[in-house]
């Protein structure tokens, strides 16, 4: 008989404030509310199915010490699978540690409240769970940081990527114990949250920027493991196409930001039986994410080619952000009045000009009260002068957007 599994990972529940609003009636921000609304569909499938146990592969929030209503948030859905009396196993990210890599400080208050049903993984370890469907067993393989496997004499003097082989060394015989004492009658998982070197990367290569290291799929690709089970990386993806075992990024359950725009979010089911397993990814209906680029230095009518790269896209209730180049004689002939008009049924936005000069260092035009820049218009306008980092601009931005919403 086969045990039913609904996998997720990378909540990250309080992030993306900035893409948001606050809702006149909650006084909450309208994308907590989008953050809730989707993990709830995820719960909702969980119960209404039922399935024998809901993996969580990591990274609750955006860090280790979220604000009391934001987890009150996250613990008033998955009280919901308390009560439904369905196994849960909430794996420690690297979002839910603090910056010393000291335990999962965010989910530890599910080990102190021993919360019926509820596993805390932060450490390398299997875990036996009994289910209507018969027994499981999962291996917990929380992030890992330096200070886990390692002390401080045995790092002293050497370099990051040395310091990683030597952690690679020390993890492989610890997984290789947890393989040996596993029952080889019932099915096994492994639960990790890990960048893995085939993994094609999404927002994370950002978020966890210095930290940690990569885990080689070879790790995980074991004749003893009938599902693997991933978190960390946002971009859903099967690392095993072969299935044996299928290595499974769900990916995040929301858009943390934009660099996630063109990515489909959701959660995987899987039927697994020993020696027998299948999956299946399901998309979530999360709010959109739009860029709009245009390029009006060239043209005699800037602000008319705007407004015409603004209709015809779809922007009701999405997030948008405008981009536009142009000359610095245009700046009169655009009204920020105008393109505020013609946003106004998008969600939020932001709109970004470009100066495009080969002269002078460019100069961002106001845009709101105040003759200062803003961290974030300051960086636009550093970007806006570094025809080397054009590539890569737009990704900077996102980044320093996650960073400033961390302070």
């Amino acid at each position: 008989m086969a045990i039913k599994i609904l996998h997720l990972s990378d909540i990250h529940m309080g992030s993306g404030f900035s893409h948001g609003k606050v809702n006149p009636e909650t006084g909450i921000n309208t994308r907590l509310e989008d953050f809730v609304k989707t993990l709830s569909i995820c719960i909702d499938r969980a119960i209404n199915e039922p399935v024998d146990v809901v993996l969580f592969g990591g990274d609750a929030f955006p860090d280790a010490t979220p604000a009391p209503y934001i987890h009150e948030a996250f613990a008033s859905q998955f009280r919901r699978l308390a009560d439904a009396k369905i196994p849960t196993i909430l794996l420690v990210g690297n979002h839910d540690q603090h910056s010393q890599g000291s335990g999962g400080a965010s989910l530890s208050i599910y080990r102190t409240l021993v919360v019926p049903g509820f596993i805390v993984g932060d450490s390398i370890t299997t875990h036996r769970i009994s289910t209507s469907n018969g027994d499981i067993q999962v291996i917990t393989l929380p992030w890992l940081n330096h200070s886990t496997l390692l002390t401080r004499p045995e790092t002293e003097g050497l370099s990051l990527g040395e310091v990683s082989q030597l952690l690679l060394e020390r993890l492989q015989p610890v997984l290789e114990g947890e393989m040996r004492r596993l029952d080889p009658t019932i099915p096994t998982v492994l639960l990790g949250h890990l960048m893995a070197d085939r993994a094609n990367l999404g927002a994370e290569r950002f978020l966890a920027v210095g930290k940690g290291f990569t885990i080689p799929v070879s790790f995980l690709i074991r004749p003893e493991l009938d599902y693997v089970a991933l978190g960390h990386v946002h971009k859903h993806q099967n690392l095993n196409p072969a299935n044996t075992p299928p290595i499974i990024y769900p990916g995040s359950i929301d858009r943390v930001d934009f660099s996630e725009e063109k990515e489909d979010k959701g959660y995987v089911m899987v039927n697994v039986a020993k020696g027998k397993v299948a999956w299946e990814f399901n998309p979530l209906p999360v709010r959109t994410f739009l860029t709009i680029t245009v390029d009006v230095s060239e043209s005699e009518t800037p602000e008319s080619q705007i407004l015409d790269a603004i209709a015809k896209l779809e922007i009701s209730d999405a997030v948008v952000r405008l981009t536009y180049k142009l000359r610095s004689e245009q700046l009169e002939l655009i009204s920020n009045a105008t393109l505020d008009q013609a946003l106004k049924a998008a969600h939020t936005y932001t709109i970004r000009p470009e100066l495009v000069s080969q002269l002078a260092r460019p100069r961002l035009p106001e845009l709101g009260l105040g003759n200062t820049l803003a961290p974030l218009e300051a960086l636009t306008a550093y970007l806006d002068n570094r025809e080397d980092l054009r590539e890569i601009a737009s990704d900077m931005l996102e980044a320093a957007q996650e960073l400033l919403e961390t302070i």
